[in-house]
């Protein structure tokens, strides 16, 4: 598996099957965002944002560090395959969500949602700061959850958005011709 790690071009997938929000962001939507979440948002995820407002990634994986919870690809390769956008409208799902979303499932903390599929997180942590947070990683451990309880194991994936934006990467499709012969088709 050949990893292409993001460097700075094409974040935002063209062929993605998410919903792109038709209208960009500019600084008094991001300051009225802000003041909604009682955050400042990290200025390279507002430089991508202004670029395509949210959608699918052309670098959609990173790498999880080791651990323990047998649910969790720990050591392994996770993803988010889009960022949520920013907007306000009521019946879509948008940055501004976040502390709905979170609550639906019960978690509990200073966190701004990237995306999720609600087993899977990720996360702007701001519960230590209010400005330049950790990005985090909220996984459904499945093997520690009962019935009527989900417990949750809290992976850091970086201690800034920039650090994270430099772990993205994406797999690069096989080379034919490093293929061994007898597994090429014929």
């Amino acid at each position: 598996m050949k990893k292409e790690f993001y460097q700075g071009d094409s974040f935002w997938s063209d062929d993605s099957e998410y919903k792109c929000i038709d209208y960009p962001i500019n600084d008094e939507i991001i300051k009225q965002a802000e003041v909604i979440l009682g955050v400042k948002l990290p200025s390279s995820l507002l430089d991508l944002l202004k670029i395509r407002n949210g959608g699918g990634l052309n670098y959609p994986y990173f790498m999880l560090p080791d651990g323990d919870a047998e649910s969790i690809p720990y050591g392994g390769r996770a993803s988010i395959s889009s960022i949520d956008p920013i907007h306000f409208e009521n019946d879509d799902i948008s940055i501004l969500s976040s502390k709905e979303l979170l609550k639906e499932v019960k978690l509990t903390g200073e966190f701004v949602v990237l995306w999720t599929d609600f087993h899977y997180w990720v996360v702007l942590d701001y519960r230590n700061r209010l400005q330049n947070p950790s990005v985090m990683y909220i996984a459904e451990n499945y093997s520690a959850s009962k019935y009527d309880t989900t417990e949750w194991e809290y992976i850091k994936i970086a201690d800034n958005f920039d650090d994270f934006l430099k772990q993205l990467f994406r797999v690069l499709p096989l080379d034919q011709k490093q293929l061994k012969s007898s597994y090429r088709r014929k």
